[in-house]
């Protein structure tokens, strides 16, 4: 390890992975230092265990249904044991295929914390290691809320839940975060009694309002309790029972279990304020080629701040690597997808029309609810909308908002036509496969110009 290396890459997330295999690819000589697992917070706490776990409640909650497409079945009985050994596989897997692809493109992983010591320099389990460039991808860290009484043993976080195989009677989830959501569904539907308390006036705060109020409906049918406009003040033990005071005279929660987590930007002990970066707080400054202020190292992925999204991080990990290895990169977020894991699943990329209202736009917009789609029809479906906010006068396309199953993979269809800077009449020209979802997400371009043939005439 004494030679010198093109890059040395701390922490082996989304963000960590992406830039030490793009620098491999480029041909430079690579290590990546990685103190716990490889994979971070998506693969290891969030993410990957999240979806899994509510993959298994969406297949229960089809087989419930069942009757309503002819079939009768026994009432499901549920083993959360199998369920958990089922995601423990697939992160093991999914473990075991990062380690592989990084060994087979020659990157040197080391266990450990790694301590940037001068700009081309890092400290790591009792070596040195030098290199021309550094890029930090030490993601974030689950932190206790700002509430008194949150370091209750009861008050737990996103990775806790995840291995919960005791279910509480009552649960109460804080915040609108996807884990949030998601975790509310799979909760309420293996039994628990699920309050979702918003400290906002609406679930989704970043979504577009009509589709956080469709989701709330779906929410509110299926039996969940939500408190909007009600931040907590304080948690504190009843008996058994935790209580949580919410505030806007929204009066008090009780639950056995709270989910009330948070992330920080894990950059503690990293040595960068000391070498004088620029940080906001906990957050790593950088600029859109992800640089930071010290010359010769980088940073991607969580420590750079908000929005924590998993599919950002590997995009900020790309930009870095390149950088690091003389090319000239740049990150442009304007069409970064949101995506929520929910059933349906919400995802959205752009401008809401609000906010493009906001920044002064001539806004025109095309919508299409679901109960007139064929394909959500055939699945029962039915829920959701697709909504396309527009420039009025070009018809550039601003905004796309989907609620629908599978909705994390049409909009990349959205992503797509808008980096192709494609309008909505680009997008009406599309002959969609019939029956299908992207059906609805052509009705709603043409619906922009109320050229729909599928919506009312009003």
């Amino acid at each position: 390890m004494s030679a010198n290396l093109d890059v040395v890459v701390i922490g082996g997330g989304s963000a960590g992975f992406a830039a030490a295999m793009r620098a491999a690819q480029l041909g430079g000589s690579v290590t990546l230092i990685e103190e716990a697992n490889l994979g971070g917070a998506c693969l290891n706490e969030a993410c990957i265990p999240a979806r899994a776990l509510t993959a298994s409640v969406r297949l229960l909650s089809r087989i419930r249904n069942a009757a309503r497409f002819g079939i009768e079945v026994a009432a499901p009985s549920i083993d959360i044991d199998a369920m958990h050994e089922r995601k423990d596989t697939i992160m093991a897997s999914l473990r075991m295929g990062t380690e592989e692809q990084l060994r087979d493109h020659g990157v040197q992983v080391v266990q450990g914390r790694g301590r940037i010591v001068d700009s081309q320099a890092v400290a790591v389990a009792g070596e040195r290691l030098t290199a021309d460039r550094i890029i930090v991808c030490t993601g974030s860290t689950a932190a206790l809320p700002n509430i008194a009484g949150a370091d209750l043993p009861s008050v737990i976080g996103t990775a806790e839940a995840m291995e919960l195989r005791t279910l509480p009677p009552r649960l109460a989830i804080l915040g609108h975060h996807p884990w949030g959501l998601e975790a509310t569904q799979y909760f309420h539907a293996l039994g628990c009694q699920v309050t979702l308390i918003e400290r906002g006036p609406q679930i989704v705060p970043d979504a577009d309002r009509e589709i956080a109020a469709r989701f709330g409906k779906v929410l509110h049918d299926a039996g969940v309790s939500i408190k909007r406009a009600a931040p907590v003040q304080a948690i504190h033990r009843r008996g058994e029972a935790l209580v949580l005071e919410l505030g806007n005279g929204k009066g008090e929660v009780e639950a056995e279990i709270v989910l009330a987590a948070r992330r920080l930007p894990n950059s503690t002990g990293l040595g960068l304020r000391q070498l004088g970066a620029k940080m906001n707080g906990a957050v790593v400054c950088v600029n859109d080629r992800m640089e930071t202020s010290l010359r010769h190292i980088y940073a991607a992925g969580d420590v750079t701040g908000e929005p924590r999204w998993s599919h950002k991080s590997s995009g900020e990990g790309i930009v870095a690597a390149e950088n690091a290895m003389g090319l000239h990169a740049v990150l442009d977020t304007h069409t970064l997808p949101r995506c929520f894991f929910t059933t349906p699943e919400i995802a959205w990329v752009g401008l809401t029309e609000e906010q493009a209202e906001a920044q002064g736009h001539d806004v025109t917009v095309g919508k299409v609810p679901l109960a007139i789609s064929p394909f959500a029809l055939i699945h029962g479906e039915t829920s959701g909308m697709i909504k396309i906010v527009a420039g009025r006068k070009y018809g550039k396309i601003l905004g796309a908002h989907i609620m629908a199953p599978g909705a994390s993979d049409l909009i990349n269809t959205a992503v797509m036509a808008m980096l192709a800077q494609a309008t909505v009449h680009e997008l009406m020209r599309v002959l969609p496969a019939h029956p299908s979802l992207g059906e609805a997400l052509v009705d709603a371009a043409l619906d922009v110009e109320k050229r729909s043939l599928h919506m009312p005439k009003w």
